[in-house]
């Protein structure tokens, strides 16, 4: 009864602090539904007596200050007919401006869109006009056209960032990077109002560090529409599949259902040489590898929106991805052994979501995910002496975890606003495996663990948006972190200010911290043996690493940037080979790193001839330094100047036809004690829209001359290897969509399994 009072109380206290420093505001747009930037809005009384004026901001938005019972708004601009509103709430709502008729002779005015616009320290992106020239299906693939972002191995990354989180419309989110990829992939481009980047997210999002979040278009109409779309692509071998999207709304029930198929297979293939000493002698083993993957992929999303009122909205979805049966198999033969290794799998997660937004600043929500994961694997094999080993493994992980959070806001008076809110996630992980049938010399041990996994954390934030666009934000985060008997305290300070000089100098300032935790499997002390030679060990009490950045933006003209940045990860870790000094055995291991260290700059350089030829120079500069005076009995201190430049080329033939040729260049770097070659990476497309734009054909083919993948080697104090896998990564894909019903908005909140499976 007590706790009921007091949650009573909050509520109370929320609505009140939100009615004393409430203001009259709105928003205006015009007949497309676009934010209308620079528009005068002038409050009367209803006998015109003058109370106060603002101009509205770059997303249509103004505030202000007096809230009188009875008033009238005049919204005037250049290019809008004049509007006279009237009004008896502090919320004047969206207010719609219709364009004046202009009729010139002979007079041709030529404009150039904006690259990037900034709207409350937030660096904004159209996509729709980002990718109108781009050979992009979706989304996803326009988000990998953004400025600074590159895609390698499904990995995204930001120039400058030493950690990139994709979210969805603002909202924390629980989804792994391969989920969200794959919805994002399923996601029209025209159905994304923006991508907003922020290299210091707001703490209310309950992400650190940077981040994009995709806007999507909100809808409030009755309509049915969907999207149906199917795919094929080789890579040494022939996969593809098939996705269905498709939505029902009304002004007050949303209704999204999404399902997608795919058929996975894959090869990697790996020619590993290795001078391993050991008792002063020295062995040379020479060793390739064929590693497939096949296995068919289902993932499914129901997601339910209920605009109780105006501006009360509630969301409850449930999301499963399923992978049955699926199927590896690691085939080795060299000098030292030759092994025969098969991994039979079947995943399953499930995960629902329940967010509620209330009129008051207030948001709410929660969700519970259970993941499984059963393995099964048979390993053979003979070493060069003859000698032979094999065993059966039996392996799985059961995870149940559970989150929840609130945030309010409160706009002050002089556009001060202030946040707080709370957030807990509780993570119970049990983890097993049993050998049986065990042969030979491998050492084999049956482990049983337990893991619970608490966070709790609370912050408070202050912002200040100037009439000039000048903005400032800053927030500080405290975290309590346990899992078994580590428990760690700690704070985590963010801050954002952007300054606009005119619309063409806009400087930012960002400094953020973020903390990134390893997998589940990682802290267990097992061990998973890859072949005869290579194995995969657990590391129990590995720390999570934290992150720390500063990054500084100059913007010229709204479309060239200037970046400066550097970062500092304490606890870093991350899984590097090491050659075993009391057995013939490469070891892979994550472990903790003192430090890595990155100190760099970014330029960004956008042209464009006409309307057929875009290009875009992106070059990167850094330097790391990486220390570690614990892996192993071979501490590093090493530094190494990288150098990054990627040249994106699109070619536009008429309306529905365009072609693109992309070219990146990596100079040679490091990780730990590895040692990786340059690499290049060259991609040309096609895409060809069709039937009134409602049908899309594209063809791609990326990485042509097998050339992505560095060569890796060690040379350091004693550790002699070398490992090529730059095979098969060239991709030819084709891709077919079909829109119907003008497909639009999805709200989406996804789940998290980035820390789960083997």
């Amino acid at each position: 009864m007590e706790c009921k009072k007091i949650i009573a109380g909050l509520f109370i206290y929320a609505g009140f602090a939100s009615s004393v420093f409430s203001q009259t505001t709105g928003k205006i747009v015009d007949t497309n539904q676009q934010p209308v930037e620079g528009a005068t809005i002038v409050m009367q009384l209803p006998d015109s007596a003058y109370l106060g004026a603002t101009i509205s901001a770059a997303d249509g938005t103004f505030m202000l200050e007096p809230e009188p019972e009875d008033y009238q708004l005049i919204v005037q601009h250049l290019l809008y007919q004049t509007r006279q509103v009237k009004g008896q709430t502090r919320d004047a709502g969206i207010i719609t401006m219709e364009a004046k008729d202009y009729n010139l002779e002979e007079v041709v005015i030529k404009g150039e869109k904006p690259l990037v616009k900034v709207e409350n320290g937030r660096l904004g992106y159209n996509l729709s006009v980002l990718s109108e020239k781009q050979v992009v299906n979706n989304a996803y693939d326009a988000i990998t056209k953004l400025p600074g972002v590159q895609e390698s191995n499904g990995a995204l990354s930001l120039a400058g960032a030493s950690s990139l989180t994709i979210v969805m419309n603002g909202k924390p989110t629980t989804m792994t990077a391969e989920q969200l990829e794959t919805l994002l992939r399923n996601t029209p481009v025209d159905r994304v109002e923006k991508a907003e980047v922020m290299y210091s997210a707001p703490p209310e999002l309950h992400v650190r560090g940077a981040i994009i979040n995709v806007v999507m278009k909100r809808s409030n109409d009755y309509s049915f529409q969907g999207e149906l779309s199917t795919y094929y692509q080789n890579k040494y071998f022939s996969s593809g599949g098939a996705n269905g999207n498709f939505r029902l709304s009304t002004p007050k029930v949303t209704l999204d259902v999404m399902y997608g198929t795919d058929n996975i297979k894959m090869l990697e293939y790996t020619e590993l040489f290795s001078r391993h000493t050991l008792s002063d002698k020295v062995y040379e083993i020479t060793q390739n590898e064929k590693l497939s993957s096949k296995s068919w992929m289902h993932n499914v999303r129901t997601a339910l929106e209920y605009n109780i009122n105006e501006k009360n909205h509630l969301n409850v979805a449930y999301t499963g991805s399923f992978t049955p049966d699926g199927h590896n198999r690691s085939i080795a033969d060299g000098s030292f052994q030759q092994s025969n290794l098969d991994k039979f799998m079947d995943n399953k997660m499930n995960n629902v979501t329940v967010q509620y937004s209330s009129g008051i600043g207030l948001e709410v929500g929660g969700d519970y995910t259970r993941y499984t994961s059963d393995n099964n694997q048979t390993m053979f094999t003979q070493l060069s002496d003859k000698n032979k080993s094999s065993y059966i493994l039996t392996g799985g992980q059961r995870i149940d975890r559970y989150s929840i959070y609130a945030d309010q806001k409160h706009n002050l008076t002089n556009n001060w606003g202030i946040g707080y809110g709370v957030a807990y996630r509780y993570a119970k992980d049990y983890d097993f495996q049993t050998y049986n049938n065990v042969t030979g010399s491998v050492q084999t041990e049956n482990t049983e663990a337990k893991l619970n996994e608490q966070t709790a954390s609370f912050y408070f934030s202050l912002n200040k948006n100037w009439t000039t666009g000048t903005s400032l934000s800053i927030s500080a985060t405290g975290e309590y972190y346990t899992i078994g008997n580590y428990r760690k305290w700690a704070v985590y300070p963010q801050a954002s200010l952007t300054y606009l000089k005119s619309p063409k100098h806009i400087f930012q300032l960002s400094l953020s911290t973020d903390k990134t935790y390893p997998g589940y499997w990682d802290m267990q002390s097992s061990v998973t043996y890859l072949n005869g030679y290579s194995e995969l060990q657990g590391t129990p009490g590995l720390r999570p690493m934290t992150n720390y950045n500063l990054n500084g933006t100059y913007i010229l003209k709204r479309k060239y940037i200037f970046g400066l940045f550097y970062t500092h990860t304490s606890d870093y870790f991350a899984q590097s080979p090491y050659q075993a000094t009391d057995r013939l055995a490469l070891i892979y291991k994550n472990t903790n790193w003192n430090y890595m260290r990155m100190i760099g700059a970014n330029i960004i350089l956008p042209f464009s001839i006409g309307n057929w030829y875009d290009v875009r120079l992106t070059l990167v500069g850094m330097q790391a330094r990486q220390k570690c005076d614990r892996f192993f009995d071979v501490p590093f201190d090493r530094k190494k100047w990288m150098f990054v430049g990627t040249l994106d080329n699109t070619f536009k033939v008429g309306k529905n036809l365009s072609f693109e040729l992309t070219g990146n260049i990596q100079t040679p770097f490091i990780q730990g004690t590895l040692d990786l070659a340059s690499s290049f990476n060259l991609t040309a497309g096609m895409q060809w829209s069709f039937a009134k734009r409602r049908c899309s054909l594209t063809a791609r083919c990326s990485d042509i001359f097998n050339s992505s993948m560095p060569d890796m080697k060690i040379r350091f104090k004693g550790q002699h290897l070398d490992m090529n896998t730059g095979f098969y990564t060239r991709m030819v894909s084709l891709n077919f969509t079909y829109r119907f019903g003008g497909y639009k908005k999805q709200e989406v909140k996804g789940v998290d399994t980035s820390r789960f499976g083997h």
